[in-house]
C-alpha cells in the first residue's frame, strides 16, 4: 500500500472518528428528560397526558390542597429551581407559588401561564366565589373541554420547544388526548 494510500485511509479513519464523537449516539438525544414542575393536579394530568414519560413530572400543590391558599413549603423552591418548565394556571389561582417560581427559576426556565393564553379578559366569569370587585376571574378554566384542550396545546409547544427530539412523541400524545377529550 503506497503512503498516499495510507494517508488517505488514516484521514478518513479520523475524521469518522471525530464524526462519531461530535454526532453522539441516537439515544444520547433522548435520553435526558426534561424536568416539569406544575401547580395544581389537573393541569399535572393534561401535561402528562401529552409528555408521558418524555419527562420528570413533579406536582407542587397535593391533591385534594385548596389552591387558592396553599402555601409552598422550601422544598418546593428546590423543586422549582431545578425546572426547565414550570406551568402554572395563572388567572390569580396559585400566587404564591408563582411568585416562588419567579424568583427561584434557573436561567433558561420558561414559567408558562395557562389561563392568560387561553382566554381573555373578555371571556372572564365571574360569580359568587370570584366577584367582578375582587378583581379575580373564575381560574377554574381547564373544566371546559375547549379549553383544556388549549391548555394540552400550549403544553405540546411548549414542550416540543425545549425538547424537539421529542416533539413528535408529543404531537402523537397530544393527538390522542384530543380524541379522548
Amino acid at each position: 500500500m503506497s503512503i498516499r494510500v495510507q494517508r488517505i485511509l488514516l484521514t478518513a479513519l479520523i475524521a469518522g472518528l471525530l464524526l462519531a464523537g461530535c454526532g453522539g449516539s441516537p439515544s444520547a438525544v433522548t435520553s435526558e428528560k426534561l424536568n416539569v414542575v406544575t401547580t395544581v393536579s389537573p393541569i399535572t394530568n393534561i401535561i402528562y397526558n401529552v409528555g408521558g414519560d418524555r419527562i420528570n413530572l413533579s406536582g407542587i400543590i397535593p391533591e385534594g390542597t385548596d389552591s387558592h391558599t396553599f402555601e409552598p413549603i422550601p422544598s418546593d423552591s428546590q423543586k422549582l429551581a431545578q425546572a426547565d418548565l414550570i406551568f402554572v394556571n395563572g388567572l390569580h389561582l396559585e400566587e404564591p407559588t408563582l411568585e416562588l417560581a419567579r424568583a427561584n427559576a434557573k436561567p433558561g426556565a420558561e414559567i408558562v401561564l395557562l389561563g392568560e393564553q387561553t382566554i381573555t379578559p373578555d371571556d372572564y366569569i365571574y360569580d359568587f366565589s370570584f366577584p367582578r370587585e375582587a378583581g379575580n376571574p373564575n381560574p377554574h378554566v381547564w373544566m371546559n373541554p375547549p379549553y383544556a384542550l388549549r391548555y394540552a396545546e400550549i403544553i405540546r409547544d411548549a414542550l416540543a420547544r425545549h425538547d424537539p427530539a421529542n416533539a413528535d412523541i408529543c404531537r402523537r400524545n397530544h393527538a390522542v388526548f384530543k380524541a379522548r377529550l
